[in-house]
């Protein structure tokens, strides 16, 4: 109904919010919206490492280069890192490399090809390969998933 009435966007977005999926074949993962960085993590250093590697995911990022960037060694930092986060510094930047990736297949016209390289990823391969492997389908088949046309309902 709200695909319906307020079109794909307005659906995914409330279909998040509600964790479930706006239309979803059998067998899919559920997409959830990007995690936030809490109040109490944003001031320190890991926190704004967070928000550096966000405006970078396009960027190579390494564990030296966040620790870098809030002048930490490698070591501390992804100890501490991980202490906040719970996963490791590459699995946290994969993460939003796909979160992103899914922003751009639903709100752009890109290729799967540009979409991997503004996300970071070395190849559309490696891209693919990571996409199916979290979400359980293909950067494609979830595009066309997510951008249906404005009056049209798979409802």
């Amino acid at each position: 109904m709200v695909r319906t009435r307020l079109g794909a966007e307005a659906a995914t977005t409330v279909a998040r919010r509600l964790v479930i999926a706006p239309h979803r074949e059998g067998g899919q993962a559920q997409y959830i919206e990007r995690p936030v960085v809490d109040d109490a993590m944003r001031d320190g250093p890991i926190g704004v490492a967070m928000d550096w590697a966000m405006r970078h995911l396009g960027d190579t990022l390494t564990v030296e280069v966040l620790a870098e960037q809030v002048q930490m060694s490698p070591r501390n930092f992804s100890r501490r890192f991980r202490e906040h986060t719970g996963v490791s510094p590459a699995k946290w930047i994969l993460a939003r490399r796909l979160d992103e990736a899914r922003r751009l297949l639903e709100t752009t016209e890109l290729s799967v090809s540009q979409v991997a390289q503004a996300c970071g990823f070395a190849s559309p391969v490696t891209f693919r390969q990571n996409f199916v492997q979290t979400y359980g389908t293909t950067p494609t088949a979830y595009r066309h998933q997510f951008t249906q046309l404005e009056g049209s309902s798979r409802f």
